[in-house]
């Protein structure tokens, strides 16, 4: 998730606490209690993606596709964040003599803990992966069901133009409604309709926060952001099994090790789909586009903002007859035992494995190619892609212990 969205999901969480938790026990003066609440609640929000700090020093792309989401994203990390940001609001309150009771301290914990956790919560919804119970279980844990940007938390967020205190942070808010709406109409990535749902959500939200309680504008806030991962969650798990059904049925022969869906911006109808299957020694990704409603949006007309732009691997045509809803957009087939041989000969290659959920290799004349589908979007080596080295000095350093994604395909039953 984005950190702009982190931010507000904070906030709004922050503004609730300040509405909600009891008072009558409290000694902090309201501005205190409100400065805390929401510094824990933002800061908070935020800590977790400190990692990109080190991943950057190494300069490398796998230092980052490696480390990034790595252990300050675990719940271990969690509570080691929570405790220093405790520790932090504590002792600034002793050092500006300010007086708080256990109520207030117990409060102080239990929104420092909240803030990470709802940071690795949020993460947790997409694609990209998380593995939060490290060192007890080292594996990656996708919830592939909301969009890594997403206006409808940004929409969520409307009310805090009236609740909130400062009038640099009020135009804050105002401006990241506006960019909301600019994105959902001009970005290509939202369907028209479903712009205008945005923009009617911004607006009812809106008015809750200039006509209503600040109790009841804050909690239509936080109902709204919930409201939108449960539609989310549920419509993903509907995706993901009629992904399964659907590929089940094309592919008798081959297993379905893994489905990577992730839905378009503010449409729960609509869902970009990697499914990974083995026939044998066959390995084949497949990409398509999945509709959950192919009577009024066929799967072919949801959004493609990729659709014409040239990627790294090489796709061919898969050979099944789309449906109105499952669009095939094309596969990429390679030798299990190969990609075995270039994984386990190749340290490059072998970390790479330990992020690359969908992970594919091609020979590029006289060097192995390998990358990860999910975030193949240019024609050249990217994001996750790697022209690999023979040399060994170039092995990197410092590996997780993170299970590969793949080891499915990786290591022989």
């Amino acid at each position: 998730m984005d950190n702009l969205t982190h931010s507000l999901i904070g906030a709004v969480v922050a503004e609730t606490a300040v509405r909600f938790v009891p008072v009558l026990k409290s000694t902090l003066p309201a501005t205190t209690r409100r400065t805390l609440y929401f510094s824990l609640l933002v800061l908070g929000s935020n800590f977790p993606d400190l990692d990109l700090l080190y991943t950057g020093f190494g300069g490398a792309k796998l230092d980052y596709l490696l480390h990034h989401r790595g252990h300050t994203h675990t719940l271990i990390g969690a509570v080691l964040i929570s405790a220093f940001m405790f520790l932090c609001a504590t002792g600034w309150l002793r050092w500006r003599g300010i007086a708080s009771t256990v109520a207030d301290r117990r409060w102080l914990g239990v929104l420092a803990l909240l803030a990470p956790l709802l940071h690795i919560g949020m993460d947790a919804t997409n694609s990209y992966g998380v593995h939060p119970f490290w060192p007890l279980d080292n594996r990656w844990f996708y919830g592939d069901s909301i969009f890594i940007i997403e206006p409808l938390f940004w929409a969520a967020a409307a009310p805090l133009v009236f609740l909130l205190q400062s009038p640099l942070a009020r135009g804050a808010i105002v401006f990241v409604l506006l960019l909301a709406v600019g994105l959902a109409f001009g970005s290509g990535l939202v369907l028209p309709e479903l712009a205008a749902c945005l923009l009617l959500l911004m607006a009812g939200l809106l008015f809750a926060g200039w006509r209503a309680s600040a109790r009841f504008a804050v909690a239509s806030s936080l109902l709204a952001a919930v409201a939108v991962v449960s539609m989310f969650l549920l419509a993903g798990r509907m995706a993901a099994t009629r992904i399964s059904t659907q590929v089940s049925s094309q592919f008798p022969r081959a297993s379905l090790l893994d489905s990577v869906l992730t839905p378009s911006p503010v449409n729960p109808f609509c869902w970009d789909a990697i499914v990974v299957q083995l026939d044998a020694d066959t390995y084949t990704l497949r990409r398509g586009l999945l509709s959950l409603a192919p009577a009024l949006l066929p799967a072919a007309e949801c959004p493609q903002p990729n659709a014409t732009a040239q990627t790294t691997a090489a796709f061919t045509p898969v050979m099944r007859a789309s449906t109105a809803s499952l669009h095939w957009q094309g596969e990429l087939a390679m030798s299990r035992s190969e990609l075995q041989s270039v994984t386990a000969g190749n340290c490059e290659a072998a970390a790479l494995a330990i992020f690359a959920r969908a992970l594919w290799i091609s020979r590029e004349q006289d060097q192995w190619l390998i990358g990860d589908l999910r975030f193949d979007r240019e024609p050249g080596p990217g994001f996750a892609e790697l022209l690999l080295d023979a040399d060994a000095a170039n092995c990197p350093t410092n590996i997780p212990p993170w299970s590969p994604p793949r080891s499915d395909v990786l290591v022989n039953d």
